[in-house]
């Protein structure tokens, strides 16, 4: 639970209204989650399960009473009364108790790191929703901003048309760019407030109206692809959950096992008799050993053993499946981080060569030299590279989270 620990440290942070940052997101979200609160309730259950386990190797007393009444024809009424205390404490169970207490703290251990791991799970998925919705907000701004170029041409053409200095094509063509630019900006405002919705969802509030935009880290050191591929496979909560598992399964063997052999248990009892021929209680007290070993059950102690042997080779088919889909899922965000930095450094180069040719083309226009096309479609080619450099700033942002994410430590990429 240290890492979770950490988290509360570093989410410590004041919460406003309507605007919140990453690291509030993801603190609000580990508070109010629904299903991260579920998953936390197996770590009281896995407990409970280790307090059962230990009270059956534990004295158990048992109290028991009787009260009886008889008459026959032509004798006198017979009564009695009788109370027993009886303890028993097992000896030997054949390691059938010992296992179940260990499988059962391994339980613990095993709740913990699912915990963990839906933590990291969830700081995840707002992470991702969250930097979905700043995108959709960059694009929106983008929008905005080509929406207003065209509008600006638009008004200057109306004033030459005006003058007698344009034809009125020219005038059509700007205010059907305009319009389009206006359903864009329309389009990418509605999908920055659905981002909005989903981000709130995982955070288990009503709604959200605004985000704080942050500054998105657009350059780091990526290191070699081992480097992240043997720390997923010492680090991720869920494959360290899966070799719990395999010894968890040892202890089942093991439990299974305890039906060849034979039981031992100590018994202690006392009780108190009377009746009505002798009113005074009389005292009576027992001590002693009982042993019981199951000889023949119809071949079910062997069936258990055999199933218990399937299930830890299941356990450990299982560990080796998950660590090669961590492998994947470490490569891939690995792969996909290395393309989006190269795409940042020519994205950004791309959007200064596209708007040095809108501002030759506009001066063009207004001298007389150019075509209102080579205007077009030079705003057309600056909102392209704007939204291409868009895409490849939180696709950096996206991967250096997916990445830290298969490796386990999502809270890596939240403090950098």
């Amino acid at each position: 639970m240290k890492k979770f620990l950490t988290a509360l440290l570093i989410f410590a942070l004041p919460v406003t209204a309507d605007a919140v940052t990453l690291e509030e997101a993801a603190k609000i979200a580990l508070e109010n989650n629904p299903g991260l609160q579920n998953t936390g309730r197996s770590i009281e259950l896995a407990e409970k399960n280790l307090t059962i386990a230990q009270g059956n190797k534990g004295f158990s007393v048992t109290a028991s009473g009787s009260a009886s009444a008889s008459k026959t024809e032509g004798n006198d009424t017979g009564e009695s009364l009788s109370a027993r205390l009886r303890a028993s404490i097992p000896i030997y169970s054949g390691k059938r108790l010992e296992s179940q207490i260990e499988s059962a703290k391994i339980g613990i251990d095993i709740s913990k790191l699912e915990y963990l791991q839906a933590q990291e799970d969830l700081i995840y998925n707002v992470a991702m929703a969250y930097i979905d919705a700043l995108e959709n907000l960059e694009n929106t701004r983008v929008y905005l901003q080509t929406e207003e170029n065209l509008a600006d041409h638009e008004k200057n053409i109306a004033a030459q048309y005006d003058a007698g200095a344009k034809a009125k094509i020219d005038l059509l063509r700007a205010q059907v760019e305009t319009a389009n630019a206006q359903q864009d900006t329309a389009k990418s405002h509605a999908a920055y407030e659905v981002s909005l919705t989903n981000l709130a969802t995982l955070m288990a509030i009503d709604s959200l109206t605004n985000l704080t935009v942050e500054h998105v880290a657009t350059s780091m050191e990526l290191g070699d692809l081992q480097i992240y591929l043997d720390k997923a496979a010492v680090n991720r909560a869920d494959l360290i959950a899966d070799n719990l598992r395999i010894d968890q399964g040892e202890y089942a063997l093991e439990v299974a096992r305890a039906g060849k052999r034979p039981t031992i248990s100590a018994e202690i009892g006392a009780g108190l008799g009377a009746s009505n021929s002798d009113w005074h209680a009389t005292p009576d007290a027992s001590a002693g050993l009982s042993a019981s070993w199951n000889i023949f059950d119809g071949k079910i102690t062997k069936s258990e053993i055999q199933k218990a042997e399937i299930e830890m080779q299941q356990l450990e088919l299982k560990m080796q499946s998950d660590l090669n889909s961590v492998q994947e899922e470490v490569i891939t965000a690995y792969k996909n981080l290395r393309i989006a930095l190269t795409r940042l450094r020519t994205t950004k180069k791309a959007v200064e060569l596209a708007e040095e040719e809108r501002y030759i083309a506009v001066e063009r226009y207004r001298a007389g030299e150019g075509i209102l096309l080579d205007v077009l479609d030079a705003e057309v080619s600056l909102a392209t590279a704007r939204k291409n450099h868009v895409s490849a700033t939180y696709d950096v942002a996206r991967y250096k989270f997916a990445l830290s994410h298969a490796v386990g430590d999502t809270l890596a990429a939240l403090q950098s």
